[in-house]
Parts: C-alpha cells; sequence; structure tokens
C-alpha cells in the first residue's frame, strides 16, 4: 500500500486526492481532480485545485486484486 504525506503542492494529474484545509478546520476528505484541474467540493460547488487553500495527499492508488 502506497504511503502518504500531505503537502502544499497542488494535484498536477487528474485522480483521487485526499484534501484538508490549512486550519483543519473540518476533517479531510476525499475529490476526484478532473484532466481540467478542477474538483468538487462536498456541498455541490466546483473549484480548481490551483486555487484551493489547503493540502494535499495523493494521488490515492487503486487496490490490488
Amino acid at each position: 500500500m502506497a504511503e502518504y504525506r500531505w503537502t502544499k503542492t497542488k494535484p498536477m494529474t487528474a485522480g483521487w486526492y485526499w484534501f484538508r484545509g490549512l486550519a483543519h478546520e473540518a476533517d479531510p476528505f476525499i475529490v476526484q481532480v478532473d484532466e481540467v484541474g478542477q474538483f468538487q467540493w462536498p456541498d455541490g460547488g466546483f473549484q480548481e485545485a490551483i486555487l484551493a487553500k489547503g493540502e494535499w495527499a495523493g494521488p490515492i492508488e487503486e487496490p490490488k486484486e
């Protein structure tokens, strides 16, 4: 299993990532960053990953059989 570390480096490739706010004001959650660099917040809004203020971990690898 891959080891993930929090970083402020924004995702540059599409995939699933852990995200948490800089103030840790909410529990971390998983988002899907698409091919154009956008992701959807839990409330339904979309944002470019490069504009999000927080920390990232990933991309999350798919489990092996």
